[in-house]
């Protein structure tokens, strides 16, 4: 009797240690998930940005309403053709530059998967078991697929340092401009038209240069926070809740330093991420 009461004793102290072990654990998953949540948060504005800068390369010069509706009809008096469902929409917007559909929806797709594998990631962490043995080598195990996503992005985003987006239709546009105001035989007329034509070549450049700095930036911000976050998982058997809840922290400061970084600074630092991006492309998917 005395043996059974003992026993019934032991297993409930052995319960209770184990609830109160699974329970560590579970506290200590769910802290390291806010880490991963500030990766997950970082890369889905990275893309955002990368769809906006694809998409803007190809836009043409904003207008208002009145200026298209004043363009429209100049391109009507000089047009001698036959309007067609066809010729119509240059007719509209002779700025504007059609994708080829194919083309667009490859971008689209491609944009589409790279957003997915990040996804992929932090989806391991919602589904790991709170508090289960499987839970923790799940962690462990997500370290590699962390590092090959994080060459990834470390090779967009030197690819952008190096290689930033630029406003191609709107740039085009204005030099097509140029070499009209260049034609002009009006030297006084030539002369006030080149002097618009460099402010709006200027409010070009400024309005391109922020483009490149919001691409950029964010990027740069991924790319920090997963470097952040895989020394968390890499050490993570080692780290106790107050240290994950510290690196939870230093996260929002990463975020903020690459925040107030100028657009130099911006440039240096994304190009420097070439050396440790071991032969990934911008467009390689990780595996």
């Amino acid at each position: 009797m005395a043996q059974s009461s003992l026993y019934r004793i032991g297993r409930t102290a052995i319960l209770v240690i184990g609830i109160g072990l699974m329970a560590a654990c579970s506290q200590k998953a769910e802290t390291l998930k806010i880490t991963v949540d500030q990766f997950g948060s970082a890369t889905e504005a990275a893309f955002d940005a990368f769809g906006t800068a694809q998409t803007a390369q190809f836009a043409p010069t904003p207008k208002s309403e009145s200026a298209k509706q004043t363009e429209f009809i100049a391109n009507m008096d000089a047009f001698t053709g036959k309007v067609t469902p066809s010729n119509l929409p240059i007719l509209l917007d002779p700025d504007a530059v059609k994708v080829d559909a194919t083309v667009a929806q490859q971008w689209q797709n491609t944009l589409a998967q790279l957003r997915n594998q990040y996804r992929q990631f932090v989806a391991i962490f919602d589904q790991i078991e709170a508090g289960s043995a499987l839970g923790a080598s799940a962690v462990t195990d997500s370290g590699p697929i962390l590092q090959k996503l994080r060459r990834q992005l470390d090779a967009i985003t030197s690819d952008l340092a190096k290689d930033p987006p630029q406003y191609l239709v709107r740039r085009g546009a204005l030099i097509a401009e140029l070499n009209k105001i260049r034609a002009d035989s009006d030297a006084q007329g030539k002369s006030l038209r080149l002097q618009i034509w460099w402010q709006d070549w200027q409010a070009l450049m400024t309005e391109e240069k922020l483009l490149q700095t919001h691409t950029l930036r964010s990027f740069l911000t991924a790319s920090s926070l997963g470097t952040h976050l895989q020394s968390q998982i890499d050490d993570y058997a080692k780290l106790d809740m107050a240290a994950l809840i510290g690196a939870a922290e230093q996260g929002i400061s990463l975020a903020g330093h690459v925040r107030d970084l100028s657009p130099t600074e911006l440039v240096a630092q994304g190009s420097n991420l070439f050396e440790t991006a071991t032969g990934t492309t911008a467009s390689a998917t990780a595996q």
